[in-house]
């Protein structure tokens, strides 16, 4: 025996409990007058009925519990064959690619009103098989009959009138001859054709193929396109297309020929409008002459039994409405009070908030994921990133290892400090050497450092005087200096003073140009940043050049979010020297030969013309050459 829906089984789980609850209580009432009398005496001493008969609702609600239980988890134990049966429809779809759809009466033009319902009639072909046939002055085979209509579908929107390779009228004719040979070598007794036109073209010999089409058992529908009033048909030069006498050509809908021709083949005539309406009608029901035929394929159907345990539950609740016990229950259901509600999302029933920050972490909202991380390293890395550097400091404070240091190093850089940043990275070399990161950044900092330490000697007064005198790598303290500012007797306290206060207001301006810097641009770790302004030359390195100081965490969430692509997007943020993918190390990395070189490439990428429709162009042309003889 099998269940169809064995997770109804759990259920059971409060009847065992409820069981095993009634043999305690027997148990004990039975123990407490053992321990009292003489168990010969015990059956002349108890006065009254024994508890039996008070168990008696327990036991019919625990087998009606049983019975219901089993009866929802749809117990099965025979199978019986089913045969299979399947919509046979053949459908073919003619498009007119005439120049005529060029107009745009029908905004934003007949061709693409036309191409929407043709997706339209696609969309509600789920059964069956449908073809895609294009016409002019000749046929084309856009799709043959499958009973795929995805793969119709994305070819629609490439059909354009400039696909037809040779001019000349319409021939609706043609096209429904060649329609009637693809369903008569199809094997099709009753198909359905829709004819997706402005004008009927050759009127007699369309009529005519109409009614040899409804002699064969099929059915020829027509949805025009176009207004009575009309609207010029733009030519392949530009303007628009004139006739004989100059005069511009008006393409008008004329109705009562496409009505004709749709009478003629007993089918039914509609124009185009917004929404599927029309399209619904003439895929209706049986009017299409959809044939549904058995197949040859058998299914097993399982026959499931469980309606035949409820019938054994008649009479326990028949009984137990007798006695009064459903009553309390309804009125126990009726007086419930209703579950209060509580602030709990979807996302929060099948992911913990560490996955919920990680992926707000991936799609970019850093601040939001510093609120929701618990795991203080993923914690820091979020603040980081949102350019909470004394956030970011403060939540690797409880860390230890080789990667905290290093993060640690970058946030003091951030945050200019940049001497606490130099033994952060020391730390972290000393448990790591192999830690190419921090040794680039340590590198970087120590040259800052560098080139805000005071001068051994006094400067020359002259060269104070001339602005244009003086190194690029001077300190900023020094030029913010005017000419004649310093005395001679007290020039070298002067000149510390203002070295002291050139080094903090350069810690501060950096602090806040990378901070702008760091909020600016999503991803830090790339190489090729440009520093920040900051109060020294800009040929020397600054905090904002750490072109790998975005934080690692040691440990990245859960796996169950790498199936999104937040894990793999977390361990990208992680940068090093082997991801010559990166953006801005690929950038950097070239030399202006090379860079030269890219950009022509991508010149030339450019100048490739893009043209979708290309492959049905060649198609077209094929079957043209086929047709004349000019091709096997």
């Amino acid at each position: 025996m099998l269940m169809l829906r064995p997770l109804w089984l759990l259920a059971l789980l409060p009847l065992a409990l409820l069981l095993w609850a009634l043999w305690r209580r027997s148990r004990s009432d039975a123990s407490i007058w053992n321990r009292l009398v003489d168990p010969h005496l015990l059956p002349h001493l108890l006065v009254g009925e024994t508890g039996s008969p008070r168990r008696w609702p327990l036991i019919l609600l625990g087998v009606g519990w049983l019975l219901l239980v089993l009866a929802l988890a749809g117990p099965v134990w025979e199978r019986l064959p089913q045969p299979v049966f399947a919509t046979t429809s053949q459908r073919v779809i003619l498009l007119d690619l005439s120049p005529s759809l060029n107009a745009a009466d029908l905004k934003p033009s007949r061709l693409a009103r036309a191409r929407f319902e043709i997706l339209d009639l696609l969309r509600v072909s789920t059964e069956g098989q449908v073809a895609l046939l294009a016409f002019s002055p000749e046929p084309f085979v856009v799709s043959p009959l499958t009973g795929d209509a995805k793969t119709i579908a994305d070819q629609v929107p490439q059909l354009t009138t400039d696909l037809i390779p040779v001019p000349g009228p319409r021939r609706t004719d043609l096209a429904l001859r060649f329609a009637g040979d693809l369903l008569e070598r199809a094997g099709a007794r009753n198909g359905e054709l829709i004819l997706v036109t402005d004008d009927a073209g050759n009127l007699a010999g369309a009529l005519e193929m109409a009614r040899a089409l409804q002699s064969a058992g099929h059915r020829l529908s027509v949805l025009a396109v176009g207004t009575a009033k009309g609207a010029p048909v733009p030519a392949a030069g530009g303007g628009f297309v004139q006739d004989a006498t100059g005069a511009i050509q008006i393409a008008r809908l004329d109705p009562e020929p496409l009505r004709e021709l749709a009478r003629a083949g007993g089918g039914r005539y509609l124009e185009a409008e917004i929404g599927d309406g029309d399209t619904r009608i003439l895929t209706a029901g049986g009017a299409l002459g959809e044939r549904i035929d058995q197949t040859e394929l058998v299914a097993d159907q399982w026959r499931e039994e469980g309606p035949w345990l409820l019938l054994i539950l008649l009479p326990l609740a028949a009984l137990a409405f007798r006695r009064g016990w459903l009553v309390p229950v309804v009125a126990l259901i009726l007086v419930l009070p209703p579950t209060p509600g509580q602030a709990v999302g979807w996302s929060d029933l099948w992911q913990r908030p560490d996955q919920q920050a990680a992926r707000d972490f991936a799609a970019g909202d850093t601040q939001a994921a510093a609120e929701r991380f618990q795991d203080p390293a993923w914690q820091a890395a979020a603040r980081y990133r949102s350019g909470d550097f004394q956030g970011a400091l403060d939540a690797l404070s409880g860390l230890q290892g080789a990667e905290t240091d290093y993060n640690r190093g970058n946030a003091l850089a951030r945050l200019g400090r940049l001497d606490e940043a130099v033994k952060a990275y020391e730390q972290a070399l000393q448990q790591d050497p192999n830690q190419a990161d921090a040794r680039h950044n340590l590198d970087l900092v120590r040259k800052t450092l560098e080139q805000k330490r005071p001068p051994e000697s006094q400067p020359d007064p002259s060269q104070q005087d001339d602005p244009q005198k003086q190194g690029e790598g001077t300190d900023q303290s020094q030029k913010d200096q005017e000419p004649g500012e310093q005395d001679s007797q007290d020039g070298a306290d002067d000149q510390a003073d203002g070295q002291g206060q050139g080094q903090s207001s350069s810690s501060e301006t950096q602090a806040k140009a990378d901070q702008n810097d760091q909020a600016s641009e999503p991803d830090t770790g790339t190489a090729d940043q440009q520093p920040a302004p900051s109060d020294h030359d800009g040929s020397s390195p600054d905090a904002s050049d750490f072109g790998r100081d975005a934080l690692k965490p040691e440990q990245t969430p859960d796996a169950p979010l790498d199936a999104s692509g937040t894990a793999a997007a977390s361990q990208n943020d992680q940068p090093s020297d082997d991801q010559p993918d990166r953006p801005g190390v690929a950038q950097s990395s070239l030399t202006p030969q090379e860079r030269e070189q890219q950009e022509a490439m991508e010149a030339q990428l450019r100048r490739v013309p893009d043209d979708p429709a290309g492959l049905l162009r060649q198609r077209f042309l094929l079957q043209h050459l086929r047709r004349e003889g000019r091709l096997p």
